[in-house]
Formats: C-alpha cells, structure tokens, sequence
C-alpha cells in the first residue's frame, strides 16, 4: 500500500468515525426534541429530493470518470472542456430543477401521511431540501480534482467541515430558537457551503492548470456526458428503489409514526453503507489509474485485493451492530425501540455479505460499461418494490417485510450479479472475486458469536459494559486479522516493522 492510499484510507475511516459519532448523538437529540413523527418526515424529504438524481446522474456520475482519464492520458485541453462543460451544465439545470420543486411542495402533504401541525414545516423542510440537493449536485463537479490526483484526503476534509457546521447550526438553532424540521436541512445548506468554500480552495490547488474559460465549454462535451451517463441514471433509478424507497413506502403503507421509528433504526445501516462507501472509493483513483494505463492485469489484481480489505473493516462493526442490537437500541433510545432490535439484525447481517463488493462498482465505471448494470439495477428495484409491498401487505410482514425485500434484492445484486458482470468484462473466472471474501466473512462469524454467547451469560445494562465488550471484540478481531488476513510472509515483515519503529524510537530518546 503506498502512502497515498494509507493517507485516502485513514481520512476516509477518521471522517466515518466523526460522522458516527454525530449521528449517535444527534439523532436521539433530534427524536427526543422534535419527536419520532418529525425525525421521520426529516428523512423522508431527504430520500425524496435525491429521486431528482436519477436526472442529475447522467452528469454527475461520469465527469469524474472523463476527467481523470483525459488529465492522465495529457489530453489537458479535453479534461478542461469536460469539467467546464460540467459547471454550466450543472448551473442550469439545478435551476431549471428547482422549479418542479417549488411545485411539488404544495401537494406533497396530500401524498404522506403527515400530521397537520407538521404541514407547514414539512413543505419548507422539502424547498430547502431542494436547494441543498442542487448546491451538492453543482459540487460534485469539484470533487474531481482530488480525484484525478489521489488525494481523497482533501474531500474528507471537506465532508468533516461539513458536518461539524451542520451539527453546531442545528444545536445553536434549537437552542436559540423554537426547534422545527426545517431547521435540519437549513442547517445542511450551511454546511455544504463551508464545505463548498473549503472545495474551491483545493480545487484550485490540486489542479492549478485548470482554468475556466467560455470557449472550453462545448455542447458536444455535454452531450457526451450525457451519452454516457444515460444509462448510470437508469442505474440510479434503480439504487434508488431499493435502498431510498423504504421510507416513502413505511410512510404510504404504514404510517407516520411506523416512518419515525423505521427512519431512527436506518441510522446505523446508513452509517455502514457510507462506512464501505468510503472505503471503496479509495480503491476507485487507482482502478481508474490502470485502466487508463491499459494495466489489465494489475487492476484485477488490485480489485481482488479491494474487496477482502473493504470486507474486513466492514466486517467488524456490522458484527457488533448485529450481535449487540438488542442493549444498542435500548440504551441509546430507550426502551420502546428495544423491540425493533431484530430488523437491526437483518440489516447488519446482509450488509455485512453485500457491502464488501462496493469496489467492484468502479471497475466497469472504468470499461465505461454502464448499460447492463444500469438495466440489472433497474429490473432488481422494481422486484424490490413489488416485493416489498407483497411481504407488508399480503403477509403482513409491516416493517421486517420491506427490510427483507431490501436484504434480498442487494444480495442478488451484490453478491451475484457484481461480481459476475466484472470477471465477464475482465476476461476472467467467474468465481475470481468470492474467493477473497471467506476471510471477512468468517471475521464477521467470529465477533457475531462472541457477542450473542456473552449476552447469553451477561446483561448488558450500561454504556460502559457496552463499550467493554465492544473494546473485548476489537482486540479478538485484531488478532483474528493478524492471524488470517494476511500471508505468513506479510506477518514477519509486519512485525518486522514493529520491531524496527520500536528500536528508532528507543534510539531517537
């Protein structure tokens, strides 16, 4: 692992912890505060305004990718004109998307169950949403720059600026003023702006021959774009129905409340998904790097590599998410939420199998080979849908039967399609990929059972005794790692190293 990738892997992990942090304890601030009805409306306007990514993703999927691979090619002068297309693009349709906006928020209360008190908040809740959603869609275009050079570092660094300003707005306005749901995505819109300035700062940095000019934007450089980011909005469209529809359908089918309690659970889901999302798009610089340097062997290779790695750090905190649900949920928010324990278990166990192929995604991102994802992506969330409503209606299933029919499409696609589609485009074995994944898996066996066999011993009643185990299983794990993710010969050159830091720091006092 060279220096670049430890220092993308560690800002990327030090930016998930802070972000975790944040959302245990600002979500049980906000519920308690606003109440569980409220806290679910929040996050349900959110999902809805990233359904208008299924328009923005043609753009802003694939401008990184054009980017990169023309600055590393030297083709300057066609890199300049595809971010520059970029940027006016993105203007003008934010702009033009915002309109519909505005709109849909006078009938969206007719649509959701919403209390009537909450009316009026909700509707603002939704334009501000909107807004917040068009800034982070304009800066996306810069977040190519410490792409193109390798120094995602610099983006979580952003996103940390990002949400220590989010989290001290939200607390400085229930502080100060009477606490309502739109101050939520109020708060997000300060943040992003921080973290746009922080951005352009960078930008200009990392990419100093860069420089925006009127003659370098180009239909034809939209077009292409757009050509080629048809089919990944497609493909959104489908992520979007079976991982951003459980809500509006909890909400549809359900009710508000059932929402609230669904929308505080999906908490710690969605910290382990951006988690493995962070971590699979350290890989993606240097997937992109072989490709454009027609190394196909050694992007195999690494690829193969990415997925046990991102499996192992995954592995543990869905681990313990899983086996220590149950006095999770009761201590963190109380009693009541206890008995919703089993669907953090469900959530815990299939993100465990499916998040660990995350880096495969940016190998036929590389190929330019989006049309067949796009379309298996598709067809998988529309089954999720008619699935999820099959299992809640006719079964009766309610909450577990939308997180079933979530758990099962993501295997299909994860597990199954992903990897298959990659060794076929690649040329190689179609079971090349599955082999690198028995360590993480069985990591997630070992720490999984560990925490059920002491529950079964112990109860588990305070935070300290939470952490105690929790502090327990990471050293298991830690030896765990030592002894099987690695190769004997990387054990003696690990402890090798140890041995040598040890002695310079003896010899340096």
């Amino acid at each position: 692992m060279n220096r670049a990738f430890l220092y993308n892997l560690s800002a990327n992990f030090t930016t998930f912890v802070l972000m975790m942090i944040m959302s245990v304890c600002l979500t049980p601030y906000i519920v308690h505060t606003l109440g569980v009805e409220a806290f679910g409306l929040i996050l349900l306007t959110q999902n809805m305004m990233n359904y208008l990514s299924v328009i923005t993703a043609s753009l802003s999927a694939v401008v990184v990718r054009f980017f990169s691979v023309a600055a590393h090619k030297g083709e300057m002068e066609k890199a300049q004109s595809c971010l520059a297309s970029y940027f006016v693009s993105s203007v003008l349709l934010s702009i033009i998307l915002f309109i519909p906006c505005l709109l849909l928020s006078k009938h969206l209360i007719k649509w959701l169950h919403v209390p009537l008190p909450l009316a009026h908040d909700t509707q603002i809740a939704f334009i501000l949403g909107g807004l917040l959603f068009m800034l982070n869609f304009v800066m996306s275009g810069i977040g190519a720059a410490p792409f193109y050079a390798n120094k995602l570092y610099v983006s979580s660094a952003g996103q940390t600026v990002q949400m220590f300003c989010r989290a001290l707005s939200i607390v400085l306005l229930f502080t100060f003023t009477t606490p309502n749901i739109w101050h939520i995505p109020f708060a997000a819109i300060i943040g992003s702006l921080a973290a746009m300035g922080f951005g352009i700062y960078y930008f200009k940095k990392l990419i100093p021959w860069f420089s925006f000019k009127w003659r370098y934007v180009s239909l034809s450089s939209c077009l292409a774009l757009v050509r080629s980011g048809v089919w990944h909005s497609f493909e959104q469209m489908g992520i979007l129905l079976f991982l951003q529809i459980d809500l509006l359908m909890s909400n549809l089918l359900i009710g508000a409340e059932a929402t609230g309690q669904y929308a505080a659970i999906l908490q710690f889901p969605l910290l382990l998904r951006t988690l493995a999302g962070t971590l699979a798009v350290v890989f993606a610089p240097t997937i992109t790097k072989f490709y454009s340097n027609q190394d196909e062997e050694g992007l195999i290779q690494y690829a193969a590599n990415a997925i046990k790695w991102s499996g192992l750090f995954v592995a543990f905190p869905a681990a313990l998410l899983g086996g220590l649900a149950g006095p999770l949920m009761f201590l963190w928010l109380g009693p009541v939420f206890e008995e919703l324990k089993w669907l953090l278990m469900i959530h815990a166990a299939y993100l465990c199998m499916t998040l660990m192929f995350l880096p495969l995604t940016y190998v036929p991102a590389a190929f330019n080979r989006f049309k067949i994802p796009a379309v298996v992506t598709l067809i998988l969330g529309a089954a999720n849908v008619l699935l999820a409503y099959g299992l809640t209606q006719m079964f009766q299933l309610g909450l577990y039967g939308i997180a079933s029919a979530g758990a099962l499409v993501l295997m299909i696609k994860n597990i199954v399609f992903l990897p298959l589609y990659t060794s076929k485009i690649t040329k190689q074995k179609c079971w090349i990929f599955y082999k690198h994944t028995i360590v993480p898996f069985s990591g997630v066996l070992f720490i999984w059972s560990i925490c059920v066999g002491i529950q079964m011993i112990y109860q588990v009643t305070s935070w300290w005794e939470l952490f105690c185990i929790g502090g327990i299983c990471f050293i298991l794990y830690m030896g765990y790692l030592y002894q099987f993710a690695g190769t004997k010969q990387e054990r003696v050159h690990l402890v090798c190293k140890v041995k040598q830091a040890v002695a310079d720091r003896v010899v340096s006092r």
